[in-house]
Parts: structure tokens; C-alpha cells; sequence
């Protein structure tokens, strides 16, 4: 419940979230309020040990935290310890990669005009008809893999859907990433960020700015004839 990717994990994935949390299904172990769910990192205890509650037996589950998690991958199980001290055998694993480190921030090599009479690589402070450009984003130094993703930005505020970056991407070093629809008369700062699978975000590229522009001059007259 960290960062900018949330909800439920897979496991064998990874994540930015340095206090889990574990539901534990309390379905046919018999335990009983009093009773705790102690969770492990394989053989080591993982966390505080959780004093079930009344409530917890009527859910049938109990939510459990792991506890402060260092960077690193961990298999976590849980058991039952009743109120005499006798240990359940323990839950299947559950394994996760706790990564926190960001990756390094893009940069925007091209925006492209593709609408329109004129087309082709924009200048940074110009103007487009385009209401729909494409930016090349450079990959190079991110250490961005597969399964990454790309986020546009107007300024702080994101602009088109996130792109998940492919194997294909990674070997060529850039993604081509479309804006979305942009909106007549506007001006746009913009910048790119990687996001890792486990949530992390670099800092922003460099800004590439540019006016959307698609109102035609009005018609000229003839002030003069002869």
C-alpha cells in the first residue's frame, strides 16, 4: 500500500513496500482467539508475532505486517501458535522482491508532428497542429528493463497513458511514447519518467516545450484593386 503502484502482489514479483502486509487464511487450523500468527522469512521469524482476535476467528483471516523489510528477496510463511505454545507446520511461501531503488531519469530525444501540412521533428518552443505527438524517449542510463514503464507528464501533472515498455524497446535504447489528446491553445512542458515494476520513479527528463495550435488564421481581403 506504497507508492504509485498498490493492491495485491504476485508472487515471485516486486515491490516498494517495506511493511507488507500478509493475509493469513485461519480456514481449517482450528485456532482460536488468544492464538498468534507468527510470519517467517524462511526459517527466521519475520515481524512481530499477531495476537488473533475474536474478530479475526469470526473473518476467517487475519492481516498480519512483516515488519520494517530491508532491499532484498524474501520467501515469507506464517504459522499458527496456540495459546500452549504448540506451532502449526507452516503456510505455502509467498516470495517477494523488495526493491526501493529508482531507476535513472530518461531523457526526450525527438517529439514528432505526424498532422497537418507540415510535419516532422518539433523544435522545443514552438508550435504544433498535432493534438496527438509522439516523444521519443531515450533509455539509455535508466537501467530500465522489460515490464517498466514510461509516464509523460505536462509539468507534475501525467499526460496520456503510462507505456510498458517491451524487450524490443530495450534493445533499441528508446520507446516511442504518444501524448494522448492535447488540448487547443495550450502550451505543454514536457517531460518523461521511468517507473519501475516495483513502483519506483526516477526524477523527470529535461522539459520539451510546445503550444498546440490548430485555429486557422482568418481569411485576408482585398483592401485594394486595379
Amino acid at each position: 500500500d506504497v507508492g504509485s503502484i498498490t493492491g495485491t502482489l504476485t508472487s515471485g514479483g516486486r515491490t516498494d513496500d517495506t511493511n507488507l502486509t500478509v493475509r493469513v487464511s485461519l480456514t481449517g487450523t482450528n485456532a482460536v482467539a488468544g492464538d498468534t500468527v507468527q510470519l517467517y522469512n524462511g526459517e527466521a521469524s519475520q515481524g512481530t508475532a499477531y495476537t488473533l482476535q475474536a474478530a479475526d476467528i469470526a473473518a476467517g483471516y487475519a492481516n498480519v505486517a512483516t515488519g520494517a523489510l530491508a532491499e532484498g528477496t524474501y520467501t515469507l510463511t506464517a504459522k499458527v501458535i496456540d495459546i500452549a505454545g504448540n506451532a502449526s507446520a507452516a503456510s505455502g511461501s509467498f516470495t517477494t522482491t523488495v526493491d526501493t531503488t529508482a531507476p535513472d531519469a530518461p531523457t526526450i530525444d525527438a517529439v514528432t508532428d505526424s498532422v497537418g501540412s507540415i510535419t516532422g521533428t518539433l523544435t522545443s518552443g514552438g508550435r504544433t497542429d498535432d493534438t496527438n505527438l509522439t516523444v521519443r524517449v531515450s533509455l539509455s542510463g535508466t537501467s530500465a528493463v522489460a515490464g517498466d514503464t514510461i509516464q509523460l507528464y505536462n509539468s507534475t501533472t501525467a499526460v496520456g497513458t503510462a507505456y510498458t515498455l517491451l524487450a524490443a524497446d530495450i534493445t533499441s535504447g528508446y520507446a516511442d511514447v504518444v501524448t494522448g489528446t492535447l488540448t487547443n491553445g495550450t502550451t505543454y512542458a514536457l517531460n518523461a519518467k521511468v517507473i519501475d515494476i516495483a513502483g519506483n520513479a526516477s526524477t523527470a527528463s529535461g522539459s520539451f516545450t510546445t503550444t498546440v495550435d490548430t485555429t486557422a488564421p482568418s481569411a485576408p481581403t482585398n483592401s485594394r484593386t486595379s
